[in-house]
């Protein structure tokens, strides 16, 4: 799998962990949220960008756009 991560697919009703800005000395700061939506791929980047509603923000708040490669753990949503 040349370094890749086996996770499984992600759908909405997932939560993820994912990493959030610039690692600082050993830390880096990671965020939860479940996923709300299909995953979809930039084709002039090849980046894959993941619809997630952050944990702690409002309901009605739209979710941020993550990028696949940044989230580090999935938990099924059953």
């Amino acid at each position: 799998m040349d370094g890749e991560q086996h996770r499984p697919e992600l759908s909405t009703g997932h939560r993820v962990t994912y990493l959030v800005g610039q690692r600082t000395g050993r830390r880096q700061l990671c965020r939860r949220g479940v996923v709300t939506g299909a995953p979809v791929t930039d084709d002039a980047t090849a980046v894959t960008w993941v619809p997630v509603q952050v944990d702690g923000q409002a309901r009605d708040a739209n979710p941020q756009w993550i990028a696949a490669d940044a989230i580090i753990d999935v938990v099924s949503a059953s």
